[in-house]
């Protein structure tokens, strides 16, 4: 199981709740060049495939998953493992100039909340693997 964000344009909205039915995201850059962008903030990264970049460490795994296309439209990141995750999340979107949500709230990711967010899934998914 992973806490899974979504990265792509969300426009001006401050909110998910303020994106308009008819919104239509702008590609987000071509997928060289966001992969370049990411290994600037975490050179750690394995890309070895384009499609599917992992970052691992003792404390967390963040899976990127940019899809077959070279244009960009969004991209995901699959996190497991602890809040030690959340400044490297906050360095790679601030970085690409992105945003990013999980869908669990109507608030795009940020530091404060992003902690929490994922505690949240923390103990989701502690509870699930309990039963």
């Amino acid at each position: 199981m992973s806490w899974d964000l979504f990265v792509q344009d969300w426009g001006n909205a401050r909110t998910l709740e303020e994106i308009p039915d008819d919104f239509q995201p702008q590609p987000i850059g071509n997928r060289t060049d966001v992969i370049r962008t990411i290994l600037n903030v975490e050179p750690t990264v394995n890309f070895s495939d384009e499609s599917w970049g992992i970052l691992e460490n003792d404390q967390f795994s963040i899976e990127f998953n940019m899809g077959a296309d070279e244009l960009l439209n969004s991209f995901a990141m699959h996190v497991r493992g602890n809040e030690l995750a959340i400044p490297c999340i906050a360095n790679i979107l601030r970085e690409l100039n992105l945003r990013a949500t999980d869908g669990s709230t109507p608030e795009f990711f940020n530091i404060e909340e992003g902690t929490k967010q994922l505690q949240n899934w923390i103990d989701y998914r502690n509870k699930i693997m309990a039963k």
